[in-house]
C-alpha cells in the first residue's frame, strides 16, 4: 500500500463525505478509493469511517486521523516546495483567508503590484468574515480582525483599526442625528452576529471608558458585506473601521455621527502556523500583507 496516496484518498473523502466525490477529485474510481481506504483501515486496526448508503462519516478516531492526514500532507508539499526554493524558486500557491471589506479595500487594489513584483506566486484567497480554522481549511496564513484567541498560532499584530459610527443621508433626514451616547436610545442600529451566534455589542469610548449601549434593532446579518449594505440603504446605524466606510463618506453615501465617542481601536494580525519548514513563498507574501497593512493604517 502506498500510504501516501491512501492519506489523500482518505482526506478526500472525509472532505467530500462520499467514495465517488474523492474519486471524482483524485481522477480515480470508487473501486480504487475503497480499496486504499480498506487498506489503510486493516494497517492502521482503527475504524475510521463510519458509511451509509448516502454519505461517510469520520469516527471520533479518524477525524484525528484526518487532521493529522491534512497536516502530514502539507508538510511533504511544503518539503517538496523547500527543493525548489533551494534552486531559487519561489513559485507555487499561497492560501490565505480574508474578512471580504478588508480584502477589498487594501489587499485587492494592491495586488497588481505584489504580482508583479513576484511572477511565480499564485494565490488562493478565500474570503471568510467568520474565522476558519488554518489546519482544517488548508490555509498557510490568515488575516485577523480582532483578538486572536487561536491556540498554536503565530499572530504577528501589524496595528489597529480606528472604529467610527456611520449613518447614511437618509438615515439622518429620517431618524436625526445622535449627538450623545444618551441620544442612541431614540435610534436604530443594525446588529451583526458573530460566529458563535453572540451579537456584537455596541461598544463606544467616553472619557477613556468604554461604555456599552443596547441599540433597537429592526435587522440582524451575519455578513460584513450586507451589514454596510444595510447602513448605505439607511436601515439603521452601523460601526466599522475608517479604512473601510470612510470612502463612503467621501462618496456622499455614510456620514460620520458621534465621531467624539469611537470604538475601542481593533487589532489587525496576520496569522500562521509555526512551521519551520514553511515554503519561502509564503514567508514573502506574510511579509508583504505586514508591510501593506502598517503602511494603510498608518495613513
Amino acid at each position: 500500500m502506498d500510504k501516501i496516496s491512501a492519506m489523500k484518498a482518505y482526506v478526500k473523502v472525509v472532505e467530500s463525505t462520499t467514495f465517488a466525490g474523492a474519486a471524482e477529485v483524485l481522477h480515480t474510481s470508487p473501486v480504487y478509493v475503497t480499496r486504499m481506504i480498506q487498506a489503510l483501515e486493516s494497517d492502521l486496526g482503527v475504524k475510521l469511517l463510519i458509511r451509509t448508503t448516502r454519505r461517510s462519516k469520520p469516527t471520533d478516531a479518524g477525524m484525528r486521523y484526518y487532521e493529522r492526514c491534512v497536516a502530514l500532507l502539507r508538510d511533504v508539499e511544503e518539503m517538496d516546495a523547500d527543493v525548489q526554493a533551494s534552486r531559487g524558486s519561489r513559485s507555487g500557491i499561497v492560501r490565505v483567508s480574508m474578512p471580504s471589506l478588508v480584502a477589498k479595500s487594501v489587499v485587492i487594489p494592491a495586488l497588481p503590484n505584489f504580482l508583479a513584483d513576484n511572477p511565480d506566486i499564485q494565490l488562493d484567497i478565500s474570503i471568510a468574515d467568520q474565522y476558519p480554522d488554518l489546519i482544517e481549511e488548508g490555509l498557510d496564513c490568515a488575516v485577523r480582525v480582532g483578538p486572536v484567541s487561536e491556540l498554536g498560532v503565530v499572530a504577528k499584530t501589524v496595528g489597529f483599526y480606528k472604529t467610527l459610527t456611520y449613518a447614511s443621508p437618509d438615515y439622518i433626514r429620517a431618524h436625526g442625528e445622535p449627538l450623545t451616547l444618551d441620544d442612541l436610545s431614540h435610534h436604530l442600529g443594525v446588529n451583526y452576529a458573530m460566529k458563535s451566534g453572540r451579537i456584537r455589542s455596541w461598544e463606544f469610548l467616553e472619557a477613556n471608558e468604554v461604555r456599552s449601549v443596547v441599540l433597537k434593532s429592526a435587522i440582524l446579518v451575519n455578513d460584513a458585506d450586507t451589514y454596510v449594505a444595510c447602513g448605505l440603504a439607511g436601515l439603521g446605524l452601523i460601526q466599522g473601521g475608517t479604512f473601510v466606510l470612510d470612502p463612503h463618506v467621501r462618496s456622499g453615501r455614510l456620514t460620520k455621527v458621534l465621531k467624539d465617542y469611537p470604538s475601542n481601536p481593533r487589532p489587525v494580525s496576520v496569522v500562521y502556523m509555526p512551521n519551520r519548514t514553511r515554503p519561502r513563498r509564503v514567508d514573502i507574501f506574510i511579509d508583504w500583507l505586514i508591510d501593506l497593512y502598517s503602511v494603510q493604517l498608518a495613513d
